[in-house]
């Protein structure tokens, strides 16, 4: 009796790019789309836990203060790639806001006090503006040890689009390819949790960061020059 072929799974789709990595390392975010693993040490992961839980938390302070609110909302473009969700959209008289909320140490909030937004948040929040397709922005970082909050307002700005959208190309490209780019180089990386795919012992890591501690990643950064400090989200 003939013995029937085994059906032929389907071939994954290729992971889409998620928004939270438009403003990372080329090589990082290839590792991400091609599923390579992450090594989170303890500390790490326990403000990654504390942060969501302020996140629940500022969400449901944005349902009860807006009444056209809306918290986890999808965002998918088929001709970027991307895919992912929005932290919230509140509906202004104005038009409909993208807000974005992250939690930082202590350092890096009065970091962020003193020079702005930290490049990661802002190409994010750009990102969601070009996709969206949507004219005003709200980035909110809340320092997790004491709940003071700063708050950036934005419009879209075409030079971060354009810088986005070509990153996100290479990105794409690389993952059809299945190959990793060219290290980027930066003091970043003394805090990256993928840094053993780039360095072979943390004494080369060090090395490498110290010769190069500024990121120079190719194209250029455009100025992050739109930004303007808030006491609301939604003026």
């Amino acid at each position: 009796m003939p013995v029937a072929d085994s059906p032929k799974k389907k071939p994954r789709a290729p992971r889409r790019f998620p928004p939270s990595l438009a403003g990372h390392c080329l090589r990082y975010a290839v590792m991400e789309v091609l599923g390579f693993g992450r090594l989170i040490d303890p500390e790490s992961r326990q403000a990654m836990q504390a942060g969501t839980a302020l996140h629940k938390e500022f969400q449901q302070q944005l349902l009860s203060a807006y009444a056209m609110a809306q918290v986890e909302v999808a965002l998918k473009d088929d001709s970027w790639g991307v895919s992912g969700r929005m932290d919230a959209v509140i509906e202004a008289p104005d038009g409909p806001w993208v807000v974005e909320y992250k939690t930082v140490s202590s350092e890096r909030f009065q970091s962020i006090q003193q020079d702005g937004p930290l490049l990661s948040h802002w190409a994010q929040l750009q990102l969601y503006l070009a996709v969206g397709r949507m004219d005003r922005g709200a980035l909110v970082v809340e320092e997790r040890s004491s709940g003071r909050r700063l708050i950036f307002h934005t419009r879209p700005d075409p030079e971060w689009a354009r810088w986005i959208e070509e990153r996100v190309s290479q990105v794409k490209a690389f993952q059809s390819a299945r190959k990793l780019p060219e290290r980027e180089v930066s003091a970043g990386c003394l805090y990256c949790d993928r840094w053993q795919r780039c360095f072979r012992t943390e004494a080369d890591l060090r090395e490498a960061a110290m010769a190069h501690p500024e990121w120079e990643p190719i194209p250029g950064l455009p100025q992050m020059s739109a930004y303007q400090s808030a006491e609301e989200i939604v003026s």
